[in-house]
């Protein structure tokens, strides 16, 4: 019964009865699918049956995740920042989410980077400025690997399109440098006055 829901666009309904099936491998499958909506859209579809997932979210590690990263949007919207940066930060460092998805929950993190209360500690900062690092760093692996492979062909008429794609993944790293290198300035000076 999930298959044939999934296959009629209904993504709240299949993860219902995966769920009742306790597939875990489908509900990892369906978690991707929450998360590509999620960076179509911006929002996600059936939020009230991720809210009360409970402990079925442990069914699988993209279930897992899944659930959290909701319970952070909810702790954001809430107003609680120091318990959602605390959430994703434990998100990034636990591994918990698919490196094809560090880059959105950095971002998320960009506005609590710029709050005027310090939200993120120096170590948190840290962390956060090194789960970056290893994003460029694969982005420049994958890059370079791309143009080797590069072949001039017709085809190549949605290369505009990766263009523009990357000038703005290009312009997230930069606010996040930018961003992160404030944060850990206030940071610091912060943990400095309670030290003394």
């Amino acid at each position: 019964m999930g298959m044939k829901a999934l296959q009629n666009g209904r993504l709240g309904s299949a993860l219902s009865w995966c769920l009742k099936s306790k597939d875990s491998t489908f509900a990892t499958y369906l978690s991707e699918k929450f998360l590509t909506e999620y960076t179509d859209r911006g929002d996600f579809s059936n939020l009230d049956i991720i809210d009360n997932l409970g402990p079925a979210m442990l069914l699988s590690n993209q279930l897992t995740f899944l659930g959290k990263y909701c319970e952070f949007h909810k702790m954001y919207a809430d107003g609680d920042f120091k318990a959602a940066a605390s959430l994703l930060l434990s998100l990034l460092t636990a591994r918990l989410a698919p490196k094809s998805f560090w880059m959105v929950l950095l971002t998320d993190a960009l506005p609590l980077l710029e709050l005027d209360d310090v939200i993120f500690s120096s170590e948190q900062t840290y962390e956060l400025m090194h789960i970056l690092e290893e994003i460029s760093l694969c982005d420049r692996l994958e890059n370079v690997q791309a143009a080797n492979d590069y072949k001039e062909t017709e085809d190549n008429k949605s290369d505009s399109k990766n263009k523009a794609k990357l000038e703005v993944e290009k312009e997230k790293v930069e606010l996040l440098k930018i961003g992160l290198a404030r944060n850990l300035a206030r940071a610091i000076v912060v943990e400095g006055n309670v030290q003394t």
